[in-house]
């Protein structure tokens, strides 16, 4: 079984980005890019910290990638187990990594971007 997790932005970064890309291509790149391996740091160091139980073998950690492209970052663990974990089944609760590092990188993406359109 193959799932996947998306978490997209807001509309008004959406348009934010949509009038400024193009006076500042590279540097929006780089805070793009940036951001997008902060994310995965992040997100590995929740795991370290989520997933302690004997079983925890490492394999959800060392299977998150981060890959670049134009303006896009995806960072996505690559077990296919990982929609249980950080949601949770109703034989287990939920352990979440990836959304709580969303939530701590996503305010300094923004600080990035605000300061480079200021």
């Amino acid at each position: 079984m193959s799932c996947r997790i998306k978490i997209t932005g807001v509309k008004e970064l959406k348009a934010a980005l949509d009038g400024n890309v193009l006076r500042f291509p590279k540097e929006v790149n780089d805070i793009v890019h940036k951001h997008g391996a902060n994310l995965q740091s992040q997100t590995q160091a929740n795991m370290d910290q989520a997933y302690i139980k004997g079983y925890s073998t490492g394999a959800t950690k060392r299977s998150t990638t981060v890959t670049n492209s134009n303006f896009k970052s995806e960072v996505q663990p690559h077990t296919e187990y990982f929609p249980y974990l950080e949601y949770g089944t109703r034989f287990m609760s939920r352990r979440p990594t990836l959304g709580p590092a969303f939530s701590k990188i996503e305010p300094q993406f923004r600080a990035d971007l605000d300061r480079l359109f200021k």
